[in-house]
């Protein structure tokens, strides 16, 4: 095998084209290469990779600008994929280009125009991609608005970057798309949300036009303390998101229920919620935690 081809597959990360293999190998070369494991196809038709790459979030998108063109950067939620904050999960890699790129998209792969280009682009693990900051901002535009705050505390949470950054990026995308939701959003954004259900909980109570609840919310006596996921706190109400990976053991389950009956004790309402309750019936939720906050019924 032509080691000056191995270079040009290591230079491009582990991914190349049919095209470039035939330079080397023949069509018989390339299926016993795939055939014995040494070489893998990709979702893409035409793009290879070398097997003993492992198959990254990265990988896949290199492969994927191997089929479209180099010229691209990773956007939306294959960029918070690469930024460690991801939380819709998704197959489909996105790719940006200037305003005037031509329409490159094909099955799995979906190419933006964008008025604000791509110059602010930054290496993560060998792929360009958005900035963090704008990343979560154009995922929140783009996303189902109970997302939206999951995504920008997500964001925090991993220390892909900080409040003041969201700030500016919502700021820079003035007159774009569903930008006026993310900036209402911003204000609201907390690194502590222990899970994006939590956010998505704490979501539907702005949202329901109840106060905006602290996060993480710690209750101690003496040297003894609790913690709860939301609370208004002068009004001592608690409100939980109940989720089966928090709570699919016994000892999950026990320490759960002591922990709710030492804050009943000292007069805490604790409030429970479920994946049901944020997606399917919110109103009631909402109506529940209104009622123990003694707020008019909305």
């Amino acid at each position: 095998m032509d080691f000056s081809f191995y270079r040009t597959v290591a230079a491009q990360g582990g991914v190349f084209s049919t095209a470039q293999a035939q330079t080397t190998c023949s069509d018989a070369d390339i299926r016993r290469l795939v055939a014995n494991g040494r070489w893998r196809r990709t979702r893409w038709r035409g793009v290879l990779a070398d097997a003993e790459c492992p198959q990254t979030p990265a990988l896949v998108v290199r492969a994927a600008l191997r089929a479209v063109g180099a010229d691209l950067v990773a956007c939306h939620g294959t960029a918070a994929v690469l930024h460690g904050f991801d939380v819709l999960g998704s197959d489909t890699v996105h790719l940006l280009g200037p305003a005037s790129v031509a329409n490159r998209s094909r099955p799995g792969i979906q190419v933006h125009p964008s008025v604000q280009g791509t110059d602010d682009a930054l290496m993560v693990d060998g792929v360009w991609c958005t900035p963090p900051a704008r990343t979560a901002c154009d995922v929140v535009r783009s996303s189902p608005p109970i997302d939206g705050l999951a995504v920008l505390d997500a964001a925090l949470r991993h220390g892909a970057c900080g409040a003041a950054d969201l700030v500016a990026a919502a700021e820079a995308q003035a007159g774009l798309r569903e930008v006026v939701r993310l900036r209402g959003l911003v204000p609201h954004v907390d690194g502590r949300a222990g899970s994006p259900m939590e956010s998505r909980m704490r979501w539907r109570f702005i949202d329901g036009g109840l106060p905006a609840p602290e996060v993480q919310v710690r209750v101690a006596e003496g040297h003894r303390w609790r913690e709860m996921d939301t609370a208004w706190r002068a009004a001592r109400v608690g409100a939980e998101f109940d989720g089966l990976e928090a709570h699919m053991t016994a000892e999950q389950l026990r320490d759960d229920r002591r922990r709710h009956n030492w804050l009943t004790e000292r007069r805490w309402t604790l409030l429970h919620f479920t994946a049901a309750d944020v997606y399917r019936r919110p109103e009631l939720m909402v109506a529940a935690a209104s009622r123990a906050l003694r707020l008019p019924a909305r």
